[in-house]
């Protein structure tokens, strides 16, 4: 018997939000890849992408995490963004392959110097 498996909820990744309209921005995230709900995103010359903690400076800067899945294998997409003032479950941040515990560390203290901090489902 086939199993339903329902897309994940920005619910799922959001326990806490400051301000409804605040916490979360549009933005454009750069073209060629599909992002998955969850990344955790660098900004580059104005658009969103995958951290890259091997990257040069701001690709390797964690500032958001992405609410939804974007297919922008085709070009440049909008996509939801948490930007500020939350709470996040841990457990619903996807990092890039190759992503050393050190590396997670930092990307967290990133997120956390914008008022976004990852803990554990409350």
């Amino acid at each position: 018997m086939a199993t339903f498996k329902p897309a994940k909820q920005v619910g799922d990744l959001l326990l806490v939000e400051v301000a409804a309209g605040w916490t979360k921005d549009t933005v454009t995230l750069l073209g060629g890849s599909v992002y998955p709900f969850g990344a955790v995103l660098a900004t580059v010359s104005g658009k969103f992408q995958v951290l890259d903690p091997a990257g040069t400076a701001a690709a390797k800067k964690s500032v958001a995490v992405l609410t939804e899945h974007v297919d922008a294998s085709g070009g440049d997409a909008p996509g939801v963004v948490i930007a500020r003032g939350a709470v996040l479950d841990i457990a619903e941040l996807i990092w890039p392959e190759g992503i050393t515990d050190a590396q997670k560390t930092s990307a967290l203290a990133e997120l956390s110097a914008q008022g976004i901090v990852a803990r554990a489902a409350l």
